[in-house]
């Protein structure tokens, strides 16, 4: 239960800080915003796929792990295109 309390506070200090930062770099907080989204959402395909492999085997999980990496590329391209963030 401690772990749940400690990570909901960790968000909830990490989102005041990221808006303080939004309203003081606006133009490089929305395109950290868009690599963070990419990042999350190449987490979350990670691991719905390790889900989907221990549950139902690996073929099922290779959409899984092929979406990951194409939200990382993804992240890691926007990430070279503004190497000031």
């Amino acid at each position: 239960m401690f772990i749940f309390i400690f990570l909901a506070a960790f968000a909830a200090v990490s989102l005041v800080g990221w808006i303080i930062f939004a309203l003081t770099h606006p133009v490089v907080a929305g395109q950290g915003l868009l690599i963070f989204f990419c990042k999350a959402a190449g987490v979350i395909a990670l691991i719905t796929a390790i889900g989907f492999w221990i549950g139902q085997g690996f073929t099922q999980s290779i959409p899984g792990f092929l979406f990951m990496a194409g939200f990382f590329v993804a992240a890691n391209k926007l990430e070279a295109r503004w190497r000031s963030w």
